[in-house]
């Protein structure tokens, strides 16, 4: 049995409701302290359930960094919804692709399902709501916990990722789950068509399956065989150079959207340009990813 423990760092009484609140707390599974954060949002009270978002963060990251760069918190605020920021070991997430040693031997699975143990019994959260993204290796990540996890989450928006090609052979949720995929046609760290992930400056990270089979292999584990509902995103920033489709396929209490963002590159669109184009390509200006990533959530509809 795994020894738990979990630590807060930040105390307070939430019985009544109060100004948004950022909890970092620790968990430890086997000797291995795991960090994460909690923003609870602004008005939280422990009578009302509310839904919650994991959001994780790409290879080279932290969880403080992808709270400031996804933007997030503000539609929580709003939205009245808890973000989960969770903390890879050594900047990186095991996601089911080829890594070194050490990466592969972290079990970032049970990480989440103990992270999302405990934060349910100190919050009030909606179990039926709980939702998943992340960019790049959050990205991954998103994919695979939802796999490992279907039975926890309603559904995932990876951004900048696919499935894996090591573990595309067995990928099939056990139970339907509801996918957002946002992928960029000019990504030259995740191509699009699939392949070999990474370059020159940061090394191979394994290979990927393409944007296109990513999404047939979810349309086929949520049964679902219909066309898909093609829109032309407005072009509202013609000067990043980037336009945004979105096709979506809608099944019984469960769909599959793709946003196919030609010529975007390995960004969050709406974000910063945080590297120079040669080494992410493009940042598609378009729409905001985080509102987009959020209003999928809220529609999707509990199983």
């Amino acid at each position: 049995m795994k020894k738990i423990i979990v630590i807060i760092t930040t105390a307070f009484i939430c019985s009544a409701a109060y100004a948004q609140q950022d909890i970092d707390a620790t968990l430890t599974i086997n000797n291995t302290k795991r960090q994460y954060l909690v923003h609870l949002p602004t008005g939280y009270t422990a009578q009302t359930p509310l839904p919650a978002v994991l959001i994780f963060h790409g290879g080279g990251g932290n969880y403080k960094q992808m709270q400031r760069y996804m933007h997030m918190d503000d539609i929580a605020d709003k939205e009245h919804f808890i973000t989960i920021y969770p903390n890879g070991i050594d900047k990186q997430w095991n996601d089911g692709r080829e890594f070194k040693a050490s990466i592969a031997a972290n079990d970032d699975v049970a990480f989440i399902n103990q992270l999302l143990d405990s934060v349910q019994q100190r919050y009030t959260i909606d179990a039926k709501r709980i939702f998943a993204t992340g960019i790049s290796n959050g990205g991954f990540f998103s994919v695979y916990v939802s796999w490992k996890l279907t039975n926890r989450l309603l559904a995932v928006a990876p951004v900048c990722a696919t499935i894996p090609e090591k573990i595309f052979p067995s990928f099939f949720p056990a139970k339907p789950i509801s996918v957002l995929l946002i992928n960029g046609t000019g990504d030259p760290i995740v191509p699009y068509n699939g392949g070999s992930v990474g370059n020159k400056l940061i090394g191979g990270r394994g290979n990927c399956m393409s944007t296109d089979s990513t999404i047939q292999r979810y349309l086929t584990g949520n049964h679902i065989t219909g066309t898909a509902v093609i829109t032309q995103l407005p072009d509202t920033d013609t000067k990043d150079q980037c336009t945004a489709t979105q096709y979506m396929y809608n099944g019984s209490n469960v769909k599959v959207c793709l946003v196919k963002i030609t010529n975007g590159g390995h960004a969050l669109p709406g974000g910063s340009q945080y590297l120079p184009k040669f080494i992410i390509g493009k940042v598609c200006n378009d729409f905001k990813a985080e509102t987009m990533i959020w209003n999928f959530f809220k529609s999707c509809t509990p199983r």
